[in-house]
């Protein structure tokens, strides 16, 4: 085979996990992509590599990628990793080092839903109008390749531990001298996907099972709403609005509960890093009341199963003196779930707190907090 008719091989090296499945997914179909979007053909490879922080908590991606690229004889790499980033307070989606030919794509940026879709289309960005920008046919270099991306925002890169740049608090101090593009989401926008993103990253619904005791105690203060016939005519009483505030202040009141009992909220000494805090916190508290209400909604289903199974219509009706219906079941099942929550709440003091943190949290975002617990400790002490 000649040179000129050797494929272009793109290497993506993907952290362990959701980067790495994406990956895969787009190792089959980028080469299509890029085949007829862009010059000449391609080739795409995936290697499953843990992307670490230096000493300094920076992410040395020309590093990795170069490394990469004389290890596996790549053309050019793209680095996809779960970390996130920002500079200042806009999140970072993807970094580009087009002399190295060296990139990478945060996934927290691109949000909590259509990851692949976005993650494939600010790839596919990044290679044919950055890191191979002769390679792209002229309609390449429209907005239309990375449209369901974006839009997205080029900066101009800050220099390392410059101080309007703060990625050292999502995965980075400052930015290696080679990168030369930064891609960004500006304004709210970007920041909502950003927490978004972040909250996916903690996977919230592994929240459930770390919460044994809290669902032991939540299941009894709901049977008490099944075989009391006192809280059949209270739910029955109730508006549609009493109802959903009451569902409210239990869902509130457990995960406040669960956020400070495990020590769960997030505090800095050090002004520079409250604005990363802040973030920090808002993703607890999202993760945190996901999983709660994922544990009520659990709770909901077996009450109503229970209820349904449990009260004969004819007795529930002598009770609340009127023909019962499937409404009334509802509100039952409803009051007796919010009763159960706040049992719930206070179940979850026997809860470890070790594997509720565990659960919590995504391995970057314990990561990030021994990190920046140890800066700002570092700070305090000067």
């Amino acid at each position: 085979m000649t040179e000129s008719s050797r494929p272009i091989v793109l290497g993506l090296v993907a952290d362990p996990g959701l980067p790495t499945e994406l990956a895969h997914r787009l190792a089959r179909e980028l080469p299509d992509l890029l085949d007829r979007d862009a010059d000449g053909s391609w080739e795409v490879r995936v290697t499953d590599h843990r992307i670490a922080l230096d000493r300094h908590g920076a992410l040395p991606m020309i590093e990795i990628g170069e490394r990469a690229r004389e290890q596996d004889g790549l053309d050019a790499v793209v680095l996809i990793t779960d970390l996130p980033r920002r500079a200042g307070s806009d999140p970072v989606v993807a970094d580009g080092a087009t002399g190295a030919r060296v990139g990478l794509v945060s996934l927290p940026a691109l949000g909590a839903f259509d990851q692949y879709r976005r993650c494939r289309d600010t790839v596919f960005r990044l290679v044919t109008r950055h890191l191979f920008p002769a390679q792209g046919r002229e309609r390449v270099g429209q907005d239309s390749d990375a449209g369901r991306a974006g839009p997205l925002t080029r900066l101009a890169p800050a220099g390392r531990g410059s101080p309007g740049d703060t990625t050292g608090g999502a995965g980075s101090e400052g930015v290696e001298d080679q990168v030369d593009v930064r891609l960004s989401l500006t304004g709210l926008r970007g920041r909502v996907r950003l927490l978004a993103g972040m909250v996916r990253a903690n996977r919230p619904w592994r929240l459930v099972p770390s919460l044994s005791p809290a669902i032991a105690a939540a299941a009894a203060g709901a049977a008490f709403g099944i075989f009391y016939s006192n809280i059949w005519e209270l739910a029955s009483a109730l508006s549609v609005g009493r109802q959903a505030t009451i569902m409210l202040v239990a869902l509130t009141g457990m995960t406040t509960w669960l956020i400070l009992d495990n020590g769960l909220w997030e505090s800095r000494r050090s002004r520079s890093l409250r604005e990363e805090m802040l973030l920090s916190n808002l993703s607890t508290v999202l993760t945190v009341a996901f999983g709660v209400l994922t544990m009520y909604v659990l709770l909901f289903g077996i009450t109503l199963t229970a209820a349904v199974l449990v009260i004969p219509p004819d007795y529930l009706g002598t009770n609340i003196m009127r023909e019962a219906g499937i409404g009334d079941y509802l509100m039952i099942a409803v009051l007796s779930a919010s009763m159960g929550t706040i049992a719930g709440a206070l179940g979850s003091g026997f809860a470890d707190e070790g594997a509720v943190r565990q659960a919590a949290y995504s391995r970057r975002e314990q990561e990030r907090r021994a990190r920046l617990d140890r800066e700002d400790e570092s700070g305090s002490g000067r």
